[in-house]
Order: C-alpha cells, then sequence, then structure tokens
C-alpha cells in the first residue's frame, strides 16, 4: 500500500508540472519525478504512487 501523505506529494508534483506547462500528465515519468525531487523519494515508491493514481483515475493517467 502506497502512503497516503506521499500520494498527496506526487499529485501535487504532478498537478504543478502541468500547470506550468512543462510536462503533459502523460508524459510524467518515474525517473522524471525522482530527478525533481531530488531524490528525496526511491523509483520504486515513485513507480507505485504513479501506478496508484493511474488506477485511481487521477489527471487520466
Amino acid at each position: 500500500m502506497v502512503n497516503t501523505e506521499f500520494l498527496d506529494r506526487l499529485k501535487e508534483f504532478i498537478e504543478n508540472e502541468a500547470r506550468s506547462g512543462s510536462m503533459d500528465f502523460g508524459c510524467i515519468t518515474p525517473l522524471y519525478v525522482y530527478r525533481m525531487l531530488g531524490g528525496q523519494y526511491s523509483m520504486e515508491d515513485i513507480t507505485a504512487g504513479l501506478a496508484e493514481l493511474r488506477k485511481q483515475g487521477v489527471f487520466g493517467l
């Protein structure tokens, strides 16, 4: 199960990236998130978080 605090952070990050016009929702990869968040979260957590957001239908991912 993915931490809900992390999912909220990930949703906020994706929303901010899309709002700034630098990235479309579907183009955000785990590696991109990892680099932009400075390695704060593991690739496994990011991958699982993105998969969970897709499963929930967030942002049409």
